[in-house]
């Protein structure tokens, strides 16, 4: 961004030089034009003025000394011209020819002094034809025309634009230094700022920028957005816990309202025996939602620092601890996982995310097969897959199925508080991961997590299975 933002700088700058610069350096190529023409004008002008009486007298030939000598010292051209245009006399040597068809003698042989000239250009430098009437009378009797050459003038120019060229570099490169301090200065507090921002996104709330220097609009900017993340964070602090102590108080006497109710069947008539049942799964489903919405809270609390864990190792753990489920619903379990594969988790996080995903691949693929595999997914990351071979969901349902107590439509009846897939969403995240749902082929649902690799782990850490855990 510094980067841009000194090039955008150096750009208007240079926008500003080049407007100046131009016409400067065109004005000053007018400038010296003009003063060679009205140079030649007047020395035209005065020779013509010497040619009158000599044309008169017939005697052209005693101007010759003055026009050699006007030639020998300003390198210059000199003809005279009679009325039809013959050459009377030529100073020869000089720059540039006058031809008889040229606009400045036929306008002198007119009457009429020559126009003036384009303007001397380094690309456009030819000789300067400057053309005077030689009037006797009122009639015309010749023309006295002068060729200039004009390589003096292009060498001025030429230098006059390469001091501007100079010049132009020289405040360009002024405006380089001095912004780039400026720009540091004006983009470090908008770094912190934007650190700050990426890691409040990712679900650090005690993330704060460093006020430090920089503009005052920035700085108080900055300061705003520290009393807007503390902000944040207590209130998110303070909903937690009263989630969480809501579902602790309720506990309580929830599990005293299923104690009375259970002692309550010794003494029901058959005939009650249906709704006492009926009242009894109600109560336990109460109770799963109040241990998952607390289970939910603590998943979005920051419970110290992360530790490495081997991903597959500890699959591998989750997979022996829900043998018993699998082989009682009679669902077969595969793993395919080739080495290690570590990564950056909270403490205990994996173990819940493996055990919410692998109880909801069972809890629908009784009879079934679960495919678990963990290997190397996009981007250097690890990819955990945990497919079924149930009934599934259609995809425009797949994108719902982590939200807070969803349930799919057909799904009512079945046990659970729709948090599992909830809460291990919300810890993948919290390690820097995602979690996505998707159908998987030829029927059923597919989990897939993907998490950041830690590519160096530490030799004090043990590879040993569910090491997160203990």
């Amino acid at each position: 961004m510094r980067r841009r933002l000194v090039a955008l700088l150096l750009g208007l700058v240079a926008v500003v030089l080049v407007a100046v610069e131009v016409p400067l350096a065109a004005s000053y190529a007018q400038s010296r034009t003009q003063e060679l023409l009205i140079d030649r004008t007047g020395d035209t002008a005065r020779l013509a003025r010497l040619a009158a009486p000599a044309l008169a007298r017939g005697a052209v030939e005693t101007l010759e000394p003055e026009v050699q000598a006007y030639a020998g010292l300003y390198g210059i051209r000199v003809e005279v011209r009679g009325v039809d245009g013959e050459v009377l006399l030529s100073s020869g040597g000089g720059e540039g020819q006058v031809t008889d068809g040229s606009q400045a003698l036929a306008q002198a042989l007119a009457g009429r002094r020559s126009s003036p000239p384009p303007t001397v250009l380094p690309w456009r430098a030819a000789p300067v034809t400057v053309a005077e009437p030689v009037l006797r009378g009122s009639e015309v009797a010749g023309a006295v025309v002068t060729v200039s050459p004009t390589g003096q003038l292009v060498r001025g120019v030429v230098l006059y634009w390469a001091v501007l060229a100079v010049a132009g570099l020289l405040v360009l490169g002024l405006v380089a230094v001095s912004t780039w301090p400026l720009s540091r200065w004006i983009l470090r507090p908008v770094h912190r700022l934007d650190d700050a921002v990426h890691t409040l996104t990712t679900g650090d709330l005690d993330a704060r920028a460093e006020v430090g220097h920089g503009p005052p609009e920035l700085r108080r900017l900055i300061a705003d957005f520290n009393r807007m993340a503390e902000a944040i964070r207590t209130s998110s602090a303070q909903q937690r816990a009263l989630v969480a102590d809501v579902s602790h108080q309720l506990r309580n006497p929830l599990t005293a309202l299923q104690l009375r109710v259970d002692a309550l069947e010794s003494g029901l008539v058959p005939a009650a025996r249906g709704d006492h049942r009926l009242a009894m799964d109600e109560i336990r489903r109460l109770t799963q939602v109040l241990d998952d919405t607390l289970a939910m809270a603590r998943a979005q609390e920051d419970r110290g620092a992360p530790v490495a864990v081997d991903l597959a190792a500890c699959v591998r753990e989750r997979l022996r601890v829900w043998s018993d489920a699998a082989e009682a619903g009679g669902t077969e379990m595969h793993l395919t996982a080739e080495g290690s594969a570590w990564v950056l988790t909270p403490p205990g996080a994996l173990d819940t995310v493996l055990d919410a995903v692998l109880h909801n691949a069972l809890r629908f693929t009784p009879g079934g097969t679960v495919r678990v595999s963990v290997g190397d997914g996009p981007e250097g990351r690890v990819e955990l897959l945990v497919a079924d071979d149930g009934p599934g969901l259609p995809p425009e349902q797949c994108a719902a199925a982590t939200r807070r107590f969803w349930r799919g439509p057909d799904q009512q009846n079945v046990p659970g508080s729709g948090l599992g897939l909830a809460i291990a969403r919300t810890l993948v995240e919290r390690c820097g991961g995602t979690l996505a749902v998707r159908p998987a082929a030829p029927h059923g649902l597919c989990v897939e997590v993907l998490l950041p690799r830690l590519e160096a782990v530490p030799a004090q850490l043990p590879s040993t299975p569910g090491f997160a855990a203990r």
